[in-house]
């Protein structure tokens, strides 16, 4: 392509597309041609709030306060902590008062959003007495709007994140109530110059329908209006009481119940013999340990309060009730051994008293074998039983004579010896038999145990009733599980 064909192709271009700017300009002012005046405004207002410093000074210097109606709408409410003590909210607050000096021709009113534009504008300068931290939301940008209609009515509207304090008692704790509370103040105007109250054409607390709470029923709303006595003078006060009453379905799975089953299952070691001390032994420590680690893990989930929770006296009444049940074997096994030690002495009686009597009749064998020594070869055979009640205790004593060594030798020939008892491990059954019904101290333990398998879960039940009518089940304790 040569010089002049270029030449012409560039400058038909460059036409095309200012004619292009020219019919999207003609389009621009046929479009705001009704509005033109409107924008004007505008930036009419902006330039001259810009050239003042009306953002250091409220509306009404001189003469009455300002009035600032105050809306809450709550978009979320979540978790509620009781070790920090402090819930957290999300909420759009918005407050109206009427700025004369914002008065403009404008037929519709003006709406202004951004951080940078604010710092022109007078705003309140609230703030939340029981507040711990405050965010403003800035996603995509600051969530700042402020609305300004012709009659120069301001409505200034932000998005919040706060996390406030509550403080809670927990003496009923998971069968309590909680009120927390939102407060709104003025940090800088006291209330001849500043006047705080609810709208009154809406709803001065509005929540989202969808708002819900894990372990909390959210039972009501309350708003208020006070003053607040300060050094600095007399401050108008808004706040907001959020009744919550605490779900217990999670405690009844976590807690209740499975404390109950231990409880129940230390009552099987009254249904176990007697004498199996590590089968009783290993079930009564072993709930002991595990009610004491539960009670640990719900203690955790508390601040370090000094007084007792509802649940505490709980998890108590369970670990004395198994302690009890330890208790009792304890008693019980003490009675069992204090017999099994009198039958084992008696029988060291018996048996002391039989290795007398054989060493007396074999010295009598001995004696009748010397006045034999005349006859050649005599066996003698003497046959004895024992006297103290074992007639399957039989004593044979043979006395050979042997002439050429002129005297007698006895030998005694005896069944072998039976186990030492008091080594065995005896049942109360075989303990009793074998005791010849001496048993006062035996039947005392086995009544003990008779009596224990029904004292125990009597007396469970009867603290349970107590426990609960004492602490009493709040009317939604299970709305929300």
């Amino acid at each position: 392509m040569d010089y002049p064909t270029v030449m012409v192709v560039i400058s038909n271009a460059v036409l095309v597309h200012a004619l292009t700017i020219d019919i999207l300009l003609m389009h621009v002012s046929m479009t705001l041609g009704s509005s033109g005046e409107y924008f004007r405004e505008d930036l009419k207002l902006l330039s001259q709030i810009g050239d003042t410093q009306m953002s250091k000074l409220r509306p009404t210097v001189r003469g009455e306060p300002t009035v600032v109606s105050c809306n809450i709408n709550i978009n979320s409410f979540d978790s509620v902590s009781e070790s920090s003590m402090d819930y957290e909210l999300t909420i759009f607050l918005r407050q109206a008062w009427h700025d004369p000096r914002l008065r403009h021709n404008s037929t519709s009113t003006i709406v202004i959003n951004g951080g940078d534009v604010m710092d022109m504008f007078w705003v309140p300068d609230l703030f939340f007495t029981n507040a711990k931290s405050v965010t403003i939301h800035s996603t995509p940008k600051e969530n700042l709007l402020l609305r300004i209609d012709p009659s120069g009515n301001v409505l200034y509207s932000l998005r919040l994140s706060l996390v406030l304090s509550c403080y809670m008692f927990l003496g009923k704790f998971p069968m309590d109530t909680q009120e927390c509370h939102m407060q709104l103040e003025s940090y800088s105007y006291n209330m001849n110059e500043l006047v705080l109250k609810w709208l009154t054409n809406t709803t001065a607390v509005e929540i989202h329908d969808e708002v819900e709470l894990p372990q909390y029923y959210l039972e009501g709303i309350k708003e208020f209006a006070n003053v607040t006595h300060y050094m600095t003078g007399d401050f108008t006060h808004l706040g907001v009481s959020f009744s919550l009453v605490r779900s217990l379905g999670f405690y009844v799975l976590q807690a209740y119940v499975p404390s109950s089953l231990l409880v129940a299952l230390s009552w099987l070691s009254v249904w176990v013999e007697i004498s199996a001390a590590p089968a009783r032994v290993a079930l009564g420590v072993t709930t002991v340990l595990a009610l004491v680690t539960q009670a640990t893990w719900l203690r955790s989930q508390l601040p370090k309060i000094a007084y007792a929770t509802a649940i505490d006296v709980w998890m108590v009444t369970c670990q004395v009730l198994v302690f009890l049940a330890l208790l009792e074997y304890s008693v019980v096994y003490y009675l069992y051994s204090f017999e099994k030690g009198q039958y084992a002495e008696r029988r060291k009686k018996r048996e002391y008293r039989r290795t007398i009597r054989m060493r007396e009749n074999s010295m009598k064998d001995a004696h009748k074998g010397e006045n034999q020594m005349t006859s050649p070869k005599v066996s003698a055979r003497t046959v004895s039983y024992e006297d103290d009640g074992d007639s399957n205790n039989v004593v044979v004593t043979e006395t050979p004579v042997n002439s050429t060594a002129g005297r007698v030798r006895p030998r005694l020939k005896e069944r072998p010896p039976l186990v030492r008892q008091e080594t065995q491990v005896l049942t109360t059954a075989e303990l009793i038999y074998a005791s010849n019904d001496r048993t006062d101290y035996l039947c005392l333990a086995l009544r003990i145990d008779r009596f224990s398998r029904i004292f125990l879960p009597l007396i469970f039940c009867i603290l349970c009733i107590l426990y609960w009518s004492f602490y009493p089940i709040q009317k939604h304790s299970f709305s929300v599980i």
